[in-house]
């Protein structure tokens, strides 16, 4: 057999390249299991170790297996904290994609709320713990992170430009005006957050005292099957955690 010229190989080579380019890598599935509950009941679990940011421990194992259980009553637990999807053009400005169908729970995850959805490893996905008009209380205290590696718990501080923190916390006002400019995750959220464990979070501190604070949870979506785990701590507003100056924040040059 006479071989091919060498013109025909070229096409030949080609054709086969734009053929695996057309495959598509195989969808990975993730999961998100979010609870809200009162910060007292958090505390009631831990010992004092495991309330310095981002410490681990038994205290906060034995909290979310008594989630899974169901041992942790209802009436520990603030009502009105959905966990929600967000819409496309809210997922760019956070640097994430959007997430285009959730599969629906089994109905085996005790007293967490659950999404489970298909996305493509490292990739950023978003959701949101949102909590309802007037609801009480107000103010979110603590999280627990739980992705790539053992549950940690952290308080929402604000980035002063030195370490990145896996919980941040931001004035909600500051997040609405550059989610709807769609730079948010490049102006603010990428230079301060740390996605090092897989999952972290944005506490978007409400600027009126009697509304409630929202959270925003960020996942990495690693190679294989993974499930996050975040538990969202709510006590009463504190004066002295009141947000920052907005205005003066977004004249600071960083439009």
């Amino acid at each position: 057999m006479r071989p091919l010229p060498r013109p025909l190989w070229i096409l030949v080579g080609l054709f086969g390249s734009l053929l695996l380019g057309s495959t598509p890598a195989a969808a990975v599935e993730y999961r998100l299991l979010v609870a809200s509950i009162f910060d007292a009941t958090l505390v009631s679990f831990v010992s004092p170790p495991e309330l310095v940011n981002g410490a681990s421990g038994p205290g906060l194992e034995r909290v979310e297996k008594s989630l899974d259980s169901g041992r942790i009553d209802l009436g520990a637990m603030p009502a009105g904290r959905p966990l929600v999807s967000v819409a496309a053009d809210v997922a760019k400005a956070w640097g994430a994609v959007p997430v285009p169908s959730v599969l629906p729970a089994r109905g085996d995850t005790g007293r967490w709320d659950e999404v489970r959805w298909q996305g493509s490893p490292g990739e950023r996905s978003i959701w949101m713990v949102r909590a309802s008009t007037n609801a009480r209380p107000q103010s979110v205290r603590r999280l627990t992170l739980e992705g790539i590696g053992p549950v940690r718990q952290y308080q929402p501080y604000v980035f002063t430009g030195n370490e990145r923190l896996a919980v941040l916390q931001m004035p909600q006002a500051l997040i609405n005006h550059y989610e709807s400019r769609g730079n948010l995750w490049e102006k603010w959220v990428g230079n301060g957050l740390s996605l090092d464990g897989g999952i972290a979070a944005v506490v978007a501190r409400s600027n009126n005292a009697l509304s409630p604070d929202s959270v925003y949870l960020i996942v990495k979506q690693t190679a294989q099957p993974t499930t996050y785990r975040t538990v969202v701590s709510w006590s009463d507003r504190e004066i002295d955690r009141e947000g920052i100056d907005v205005p003066q924040i977004m004249n600071n040059g960083r439009h």
